[in-house]
């Protein structure tokens, strides 16, 4: 494994990974493996996410802190405590793992950071965010993507999807939808806003417990299935009507999952 640790300006190689280059906080991940495509995996914890395509090899690493929260501290400067004068601490950097073509890369926890991240439209991403948002844009691949205060947004998308957020909406536009894996968008607080090609075939799974579900596919609605219980020493029976809504679109095909509690399902067709 091949190890980058990136800090505020100063890039030190652990078992150096040949032939990369640095200029600060960007780092140019050279293409060692071109037989098969990459997969990128990105952490943050305070700060966002941007992925986007350019037709080269390489995959490029760029950091930096949060510009509001740079204003902030700017305006903070001249305060005074007591007398003193604040001494700011130099940003904590990030680090990048290579293996077998499967790029980790980690944010520094105690500090802001945003990461803007370029590679090959043929990539796979697997991103996580805890407190920013993630955009993706053009990448044919499998993505997975998981955030706990923030958006996602994901735009001309080829291959798979799933995405999670707790508190935050999703929207997503897919050019093609790979017919043999499944699709999921799920949100806690948030509405979720889906893109799809107009002649998908697909298996719909749509639930929201407090919002509407608005489409202008022509779906065929299944319906939900009530579950019963009964028997046992108490004699008791129950009927429950499950309030997930199943439906087809252009015949069925592609396990496609949507749902939210507090917010509305907008599915669209491209």
């Amino acid at each position: 494994m091949k190890r980058y640790l990136a800090l505020a300006g100063l890039t030190v190689g652990l078992c150096a990974l040949a032939g990369a280059q640095d200029t600060g906080d960007r780092i140019v991940v050279p293409a060692r493996n071109t037989t098969h495509p990459r997969v990128v995996e990105a952490s943050v914890t305070h700060g966002s996410i941007t992925v986007k395509v350019y037709n080269g090899k390489e995959v490029i690493v760029q950091s930096g802190s949060d510009s509001r929260k740079e204003k902030d501290k700017d305006k903070d400067k001249d305060r005074m405590v007591d007398g003193l004068r604040r001494i700011d601490m130099p940003a904590r950097g990030f680090s990048i793992e290579e293996e077998d073509n499967v790029i980790h890369i980690r944010a520094s926890s105690a500090q802001s950071q945003n990461l803007v991240i370029t590679v090959p439209v043929d990539t796979s991403l697997q991103l996580k965010s805890t407190h920013g948002t993630i955009m993706v844009d053009g990448v044919h691949g499998e993505v997975e993507v998981s955030d706990t205060n923030g958006e996602i947004e994901l735009t001309n998308i080829s291959g798979t999807v799933v995405a999670d957020t707790t508190n935050g909406s999703i929207k997503v536009s897919m050019v093609r939808v790979d017919p043999n894996k499944p699709i999921a968008f799920s949100s806690i607080n948030g509405t979720v806003d889906v893109t799809l090609p107009a002649d998908l075939k697909a298996n719909m799974k749509l639930r929201t417990n407090r919002g509407e579900v608005w489409s202008d596919f022509d779906m065929k609605l299944t319906g939900g299935q009530p579950t019963t219980t009964g028997g046992g020493n108490n004699g008791r029976f129950k009927l429950e009507f499950d309030r997930t809504i199943y439906g087809t679109i252009n015949g069925g095909g592609v396990e496609a999952n949507f749902r939210t509690i507090n917010g509305k399902i907008l599915i669209r067709k491209k």
